[in-house]
């Protein structure tokens, strides 16, 4: 499929940074477009390019805050650290590379954020708002108001400091309108009422509490081979990045495998389907789940707390080669397969000085608020 380019005016971005609706189009051209729909190896992707209509934001805000799930520890009964709750994300992280792993989890350094991760929990939230709302007032238009509405508020608390310039803030919004534009080519969020939105799960399965947030849970109706309509319960995820070519698309099921899991388990009902939606293309992949799949999940989670466990236990994390180190935030710093042992201690140095000094700054920046607000 050919690319398609949109070219528009300039954004317009208000004087006021305190406004809730820092992107503004005036014009985007209109893009004709086409679909294309083929199935292989037992997935189901849709690429789609669209047309698209921008207009003027309107007034309106929600507040709402989210948690972050991953890893927990704990200490058992003779003083050993031991691994508490797991989530889909970090499962997946130790299943790529352990050292990775415990430098996110255990150690917990910090990393910086993106320009792609601020994209893709202002989307995120920006489409949980907008089932919150009527079905008639899930529009394009309300969409693009609440992601402007949504980067407002994280921008402050997540984000104060992720762009120099108003330029880039600007070309960084405009991307993250285009990717809403093209969520409306994949699916018409007036037709079906959500089961559940950002659902909060922790669930105890055997000896593990696996935990996470579902993004979304719906039944649909559909027909079978036979013409004979049936409700159907999907797990639908969505993805801020581009999809991942169909025959790579296994992996991607993953964490919306645990989650179908952590369903079956919580409610004794087994999802029917789990949907991946990917912005960036747009580009949707399904899978149709049985309780097969769950179980053998089950035994391959199970054998990822355990290894987990031993890691722990042993202090044993190895540093797992891939064409995925060259975006991990560890490569050129702390990872042991990239960087001497000199090295690595005299990063770890920089880093922990760099984290005593923002928790000062922002201890200090606390007390400032609590003199001026006395």
């Amino acid at each position: 499929m050919a690319p398609v380019s949109r070219v528009g005016q300039p954004w317009s971005t208000r004087a006021n940074r305190q406004d809730s609706r820092p992107f503004d189009i005036e014009k985007v051209p209109k893009i004709e477009g086409r679909l294309q729909l083929r199935t292989v190896d037992g997935f189901r992707g849709v690429h789609r390019v669209f047309a698209v209509r921008w207009t003027k934001p309107t007034d309106g805000s929600l507040h709402v805050t989210h948690p972050m799930y991953g890893h927990r520890m704990t200490v058992n009964d003779i003083g050993t650290p031991a691994l508490a709750t797991l989530s889909p994300s970090r499962a997946s992280d130790f299943k790529q590379c352990p050292q990775m792993y415990k430098l996110k989890s255990i150690d917990r350094i910090p990393t910086e954020p993106t320009i792609h991760q601020a994209k893709g929990t202002t989307a995120h939230l920006a489409l949980e708002r907008l089932f919150q709302l009527p079905a008639d007032d899930r529009t394009p238009e309300r969409l693009y108001d609440l992601f402007r509405e949504s980067w407002a508020e994280l921008k402050i608390t997540e984000y104060p400091d992720l762009f120099d310039t108003v330029e880039e803030e600007r070309e960084w919004g405009m991307a993250g309108l285009a990717l809403l534009a093209d969520y409306f080519t994949i699916e018409d969020p007036t037709s079906f009422e959500p089961d559940e939105l950002e659902m909060d799960l922790k669930v105890p399965i055997g000896d593990m509490t696996i935990r996470g947030i579902l993004d979304r849970m719906e039944t649909v109706n559909e027909a079978d081979e036979h013409g004979v309509a049936r409700d159907l319960l999907v797990i639908t995820d969505y993805k801020s990045g581009k999809a991942p070519p169909e025959r790579y698309a296994a992996k991607a099921f993953f964490a919306l495998k645990i989650y179908a899991l952590l369903i079956r388990t919580l409610r004794g009902v087994t999802p029917d389907r789990v949907r991946l939606l990917y912005l960036n293309g747009p580009t949707e992949y399904t899978l149709d789940i049985n309780d097969a799949q769950l179980d053998a999940m089950h035994q391959q989670l199970s054998a990822l707390w355990d290894a987990i466990t031993k890691a722990i236990t042993t202090d044993t994390w190895p540093a797992r080669q891939s064409v995925l180190c060259d975006w991990c935030d560890f490569k050129d710093t702390l990872c042991p397969a990239f960087n001497s042992e000199d090295e690595i201690v005299t990063n770890r140095l920089i880093i922990d000085a760099q984290i005593a000094e923002g928790a000062a700054r922002l201890e200090q920046d606390h007390a400032s608020e609590a003199v001026s607000g006395s």
